[in-house]
């Protein structure tokens, strides 16, 4: 099973994210709606026992609800494909959640990619080496309001040639 943990996105962030993804030029692929995250550890293909485990692990973190505001456009990738995504400042909360998660995952024996925690919601992908100019440009000046999170799920992903389709196992409440 293929699956990762990511935040909640408040309804009106998902709308207000899916109006700007509307109005990006060139030639890219929007995430559907229904797809918009921030990812907090990506376990990828594990066994359901695992994902049992990490469940009952991620069931025991209590941690406080945080603000977070999305901003920065920034591009994520290389030959293979880009990202078009705006940055997450959640501050310590968003970072120390992050941490508890991955803590909980590796006692449920899940073995997670070494890669530095760089938060941030993936609104287009770029085929190839294509130019992200301008959909840089065109986020560049975007206002997303902050908003409060107040919880994280488990997320089974299943990959179609039309692209993923994610479905939620559990979901995970901020205190």
């Amino acid at each position: 099973m293929r699956a990762f943990i990511s935040l909640d996105l408040p309804d009106s962030t998902v709308a207000a994210l899916a109006d700007v993804m509307d109005q990006l030029p060139g030639d890219i692929r929007r995430v559907p709606e229904e797809n918009l995250h921030l990812t907090l550890a990506f376990m990828g293909d594990v066994p359901e026992d695992a994902v049992q485990a990490a469940h009952e692990g991620l069931e025991t973190i209590r941690a406080p609800r945080f603000g977070l505001s999305l901003n920065g456009a920034t591009v994520y990738g290389g030959r293979h494909g880009q990202a078009i995504a705006l940055e997450a400042d959640g501050e310590a909360p968003l970072h120390e959640l992050h941490d508890r998660i991955r803590a909980r995952l590796r006692g449920a024996g899940i073995q997670l990619e070494r890669r530095r925690f760089r938060p941030h919601v993936t609104l287009a992908r770029l085929p190839g080496r294509g130019d992200p100019g301008p959909a840089l440009g065109a986020l560049c000046a975007l206002q997303i309001p902050s908003f409060s999170v107040t919880s994280f799920s488990l997320i089974q992903s299943t990959l179609h040639e039309s692209g993923a389709i994610y479905e939620t196992l559990a979901t995970y409440p901020l205190s």
